[in-house]
């Protein structure tokens, strides 16, 4: 009984990932942004930010357009690219290497202090705009990232998971953010059950 209550938590867990991540998929969504994750650098909040789609969870992503504004609560309309579909399209900014470069380094989060997300968040913000001024307390590290995402042979990255978030409209930023792939999830899923399998086994 307890091996049945097991395998169909997994199963709910895995669906709810998997429909945490649909709207990827979607052509259109309802964005909203509901809050920062209160990192600030040089006066400008940095990633992450916290922002929701179809009214979803909340999910941080990396803003790579400096200079539209948007305000806690805002809502548009946006269009989900995924970014290893190399048609960009719906995107703002329509350049792959550049986009490439960008999520280059959003993927670096994955495994860098989060003292270094502000420098990484204002090199995205370089790449598409080298006017965006970071403060020159801040340049040296920005320019750090900004010179790994423009020497890394980037046919050896992995995009499949990044994902640009495009206003349809005048109004809106525009986002990157980064999701397991379903596969990645199944793989989660289908070790959970059978590490606990061997575990009730070995009792």
């Amino acid at each position: 009984m307890r091996q049945h209550k097991f395998i169909v938590f997994s199963f709910v867990l895995i669906v709810g990932l998997l429909l945490a991540i649909a709207p990827a998929s979607a052509s259109t969504v309802s964005v909203q942004f509901v809050g920062v994750g209160g990192a600030s650098q040089n006066g400008v909040y940095t990633y992450p930010y916290y922002l929701t789609m179809n009214g979803g969870p909340q999910t941080p992503m990396m803003c790579d357009d400096f200079y539209d504004r948007i305000s806690v609560g805002d809502s548009w309309q946006a269009n989900i690219t995924q970014l290893s579909s190399g048609d960009l399209s719906l995107t703002r900014f329509g350049n792959l290497t550049k986009y490439e470069e960008a999520a280059y380094l959003l993927l670096q989060t994955r495994t860098t202090d989060p003292s270094q997300w502000g420098n990484i968040n204002w090199a995205i913000w370089d790449i598409f705009d080298p006017n965006a001024d970071p403060g020159a307390a801040y340049k040296a590290g920005v320019d750090y990232w900004l010179n790994k995402a423009e020497t890394v042979d980037l046919s050896k990255i992995n995009f499949s998971g990044i994902r640009i978030v495009t206003p349809t409209g005048d109004y809106g930023q525009e986002f990157l953010y980064d999701t397991p792939e379903p596969g990645t999830l199944l793989l989660l899923g289908t070790g959970l059950i059978g590490f606990w399998a061997r575990r009730k086994h070995q009792a």
